[in-house]
């Protein structure tokens, strides 16, 4: 593990406005004080989260427990019950889902029902965030119980009475983005987020160390690029919106628009691929395997703009251990591979897409063509039913006068429900909204 990347890893939690940030922000600087680039500081303010030891108390015993963000302190006492039947005033314990993001699922449906809180148990013990929306919006939706993740054998504490200690501490704060350049003219920027739950060896302290190697390795050779060293990948806004994620790039984005975002997320073990906006992937294909966009990275926010962007990763080949405690090394020839593609991907100079917005029944085009494609083309949240959802990177008039019917709801990513319930008229609202946009 390179220098960086173990620097990173050694804070267990690095948490965006926790104090051990300023420390890693004072490193990370320095390792940027080099002639001729530029260091900038945005300040983003954040929700500070962490916890200070939580467990559970059970005859006579403790069992150590990861409270999960952004649960509240609590001390409850209730009976263990599995989520069926009456669960009201009661703890439930239930198996980590199948996908683990789907965990606020459970707790929405405990919560429905009455329940106190929520244990999650199994192997490995994770952070993952859960909130108190369907749906995924910038509207403040925090939890309305808390929930813990346990080891296996919490399973067994079923039918006892038990007591949750929850011991958090939360309160609003600032972070920063790190931005470093060389040029002021308009290029290219590299990045990554810094913060990270747990260990956070893959997550993401091999995708910092590689956008550092590439941006220095450019530098050195005098061509034009930019570096963003993103907080608050992993949340979250002071408000805790149900689209928690990628809130630092979602501030850094809303003032400045690099040429090209070339992202590096989850880079520090398995097989590395491209997740490239479509009308890139010609030129991206040629350098490493690429797949469509997919939202679980700061990309989302270039992405739902229509903006040309790229991000490299291997989440798929760590999700065994995604957000645990196991993630706790990396492959330094991974993070060569990654910041190598990263330095080819930064000289990419994409051409801007050209979308016939009048194929589509819009007479109207906007004469930005970055706006134009993302009207066509963005994400949508599904919904089969209350339990569970799906993102998916889709051509949204086609995809809601085609398919879009079968399902149960469906929202943009972070905008408006365009259905719930009978989702045929769906297209027909898209549209409405698209004319009013326009």
């Amino acid at each position: 593990m390179g220098e960086i990347a173990r620097r990173c890893a050694s804070y267990r939690d690095l948490a965006a406005g926790s104090p051990e940030e300023r420390e890693w922000i004072n490193y990370i600087a320095s390792i940027l004080d080099v002639p001729l680039v530029w260091l900038h500081l945005q300040p983003v303010e954040v929700l500070y989260w962490r916890d200070k030891g939580s467990r559970i108390e059970a005859e006579g015993a403790e069992m150590p427990v990861l409270a999960m963000p952004y649960s509240r302190s609590a001390s409850l006492e209730g009976r263990a019950v599995v989520l069926r039947g009456d669960v009201e005033g009661s703890i439930v314990l239930a198996p980590w889902p199948r996908e683990i993001n789907d965990a606020k699922y459970v707790v929405l449906e405990a919560a429905d029902k009455g329940a106190l809180a929520v244990v999650f148990y199994g192997e490995p013990r994770r952070r993952i965030v859960v909130t108190d929306e369907l749906g995924f919006k910038y509207d403040a939706a925090p939890p309305s119980i808390p929930a813990v993740s346990a080891p296996p054998e919490a399973s067994r504490l079923a039918g006892k009475r038990i007591r949750l200690e929850v011991g958090v501490e939360s309160r609003l704060a600032y972070s920063y983005n790190v931005v470093a350049m060389n040029s002021f003219d308009d290029t290219a920027m590299i990045s990554a987020h810094y913060d990270h739950w747990l260990a956070g060896g893959a997550d993401n302290c091999g995708g910092v160390e590689a956008a550092v190697i590439a941006f220095l390795d450019l530098v050195a050779e005098d061509y034009p690029v930019a570096l963003g060293l993103f907080t608050a990948e992993e949340g979250v806004a002071p408000h805790i919106p149900s689209l928690y994620w990628a809130w630092g790039s979602h501030l850094y984005f809303k003032r400045w628009h690099p040429s090209l975002l070339v992202n590096l997320d989850v880079v520090g073990r398995g097989s590395p691929r491209a997740y490239a906006m479509p009308y890139l992937r010609e030129a991206v294909k040629g350098i490493m395997p690429v797949e469509g966009p997919r939202a679980d990275y700061d990309s989302l926010n270039y992405e739902m703009a229509g903006r040309p962007a790229i991000t490299i990763s291997s989440l798929e080949d760590i999700w065994s251990i995604y957000h645990s405690p196991l993630d706790d090394s990396v492959d330094d020839s991974v993070v060569i591979f990654a910041a190598e593609a990263a330095k080819k991907m930064a000289k990419l100079k994409p051409q801007a897409p050209d979308i016939n917005l009048v194929e589509y029944g819009i007479p109207h085009k906007p004469d930005n063509p970055y706006e134009a494609w993302a009207l066509v083309y963005n994400y949508l949240v599904l919904f089969k039913g209350r339990d569970r959802s799906d993102i998916a990177y889709v051509n949204v008039f086609d995809f809601l006068r085609g398919e879009g019917r079968d399902y149960w709801r469906i929202d943009l990513l972070g905008g408006p429900t365009l259905c719930v319930g009978n989702c045929s008229d769906a297209y027909d609202v898209y549209r409405e909204l698209v004319y009013m946009r326009l």
